[in-house]
């Protein structure tokens, strides 16, 4: 089905983490926030209260009392940070103590000291150092994950490929491809995993509890009728109920996202890459935090409406490959293009990539015609 091909249940997940992360942040007197291309905390510097910041790259050699919130491309943490941290990057080396909870998004990871709260990582790669270690619970998310330093909770989550090298004072209890346990490793607790594979333990290595392995069960879906019909159904209903409310408005998207014009894809690809970052910086400040609200909920409606859009932009395309040149949207564009969505939605990968950006050339044609509207 169309929604099942674009948004998988991981992917909801982790959307739903995210906005958990960076959401109901409050903002002292002692707050610090900076931007830019480059923000450097010198290692001379201490920060009262809590520090955001939305950079290029972001080098933190100072002290941090109270929390961190930071988004970044590269994140290097040097200094210390006496409470939580949240981090969103694509790089992210931590080189100085956290005292309390660890968050982390991010394409790699490094922790090369101590965090004394839990760590939860969502990414590609994790690295937690020998010099490294986590009083709390380590939750992952990952690709891949090696943890050489010592964790004092439970080690939780879905991991591609985990290595643990380390002690563990509680339990293992994973998804993963391959698990292994190296010589230093120190299971005070049980280990279960999920794998299709045997865990590889080292002759050095312990569990003090069970060791078990369980296969992973891949559910077999049966289709049914109602499981066919009704997704068919939803985008029906929602694309003509927008028709016979406002049949103009609707031809206008469609045909603005086929002009031959780079504006629909550019502002379509700029919005729904750079609203997030808008919505998370504004969010996080004083001044902006009513605009970041508001942005939020009509970066919401966009993407509802680009969905709703996209069976009429497909349609009217089908019906532009049968004829030269129509721009009138009819009832017979919509049940072409609802059929043509369904089509797309079983193909495994090319439907869900054609789907999106459909759905991406939506988003910026409603754009471009609020511009155009907004400068007559």
């Amino acid at each position: 089905m169309m929604y099942s091909s674009i948004f998988s249940l991981r992917t909801i997940s982790i959307l739903l983490v995210c906005i958990g992360l960076f959401t109901a942040q409050s903002v002292s007197a002692d707050s610090v926030i900076r931007t830019g291309d480059t923000v450097s905390i010198a290692g001379d510097q201490s920060i009262a209260g809590d520090f955001y910041s939305a950079s290029g790259k972001i080098n933190l050699s100072g002290s941090v009392e109270g929390d961190a919130i930071i988004t970044s491309s590269q994140i290097t943490i040097n200094g210390n940070i006496a409470q939580d941290a949240v981090l969103l990057a694509g790089t992210v080396d931590v080189y100085g103590t956290v005292g309390d909870d660890l968050r982390i998004v991010s394409g790699e990871t490094t922790i090369a000291e101590p965090v004394m709260g839990d760590v939860l990582v969502i990414g590609g790669m994790l690295t937690i150092l020998s010099g490294g270690s986590v009083a709390g619970d380590v939750i992952l998310l990952t690709g891949q994950a090696t943890i050489n330093g010592s964790v004092g909770g439970d080690i939780l989550g879905w991991s591609g490929d985990l290595r643990i090298d380390a002690p563990v004072a509680g339990d293992v209890s994973v998804t993963v491809n391959t698990l292994t346990l190296g010589d230093k490793a120190n299971i005070t607790g049980s280990v279960q995993y999920v794998s299709r594979e045997l865990a590889v333990q080292a002759q050095g290595a312990t569990v003090e509890g069970d060791l078990v392995r369980n296969d992973p069960v891949i559910p077999v879906a049966k289709p049914t009728v109602s499981s066919v019909l009704l997704p068919i159904l939803v985008i029906l209903f929602s694309v003509l109920s927008w028709y016979l409310i406002s049949r103009k408005s609707l031809a206008l998207v469609s045909n603005r996202a086929l002009t031959r014009s780079y504006k629909p894809l550019l502002f379509g690809f700029a919005t729904v890459m750079l609203a997030p970052f808008a919505i998370i910086i504004l969010s996080v400040s004083v001044i902006g935090m009513l605009v970041g609200i508001a942005v939020f909920f009509m970066y919401a409606l966009l993407l509802v409406l680009g969905v709703i859009a996209i069976p009429a932009v497909v349609g009217q395309a089908m019906v532009r490959l049968m004829k030269k040149s129509t721009k009138e949207l009819t009832l017979v564009s919509l049940g072409f293009g609802v059929v043509g969505v369904v089509l797309l939605s079983l193909l495994p990968l090319i439907g869900a990539v054609v789907l999106i950006g459909v759905l991406v050339l939506a988003i910026g044609a409603m754009i471009d015609a609020l511009m155009h509207s907004a400068l007559k």
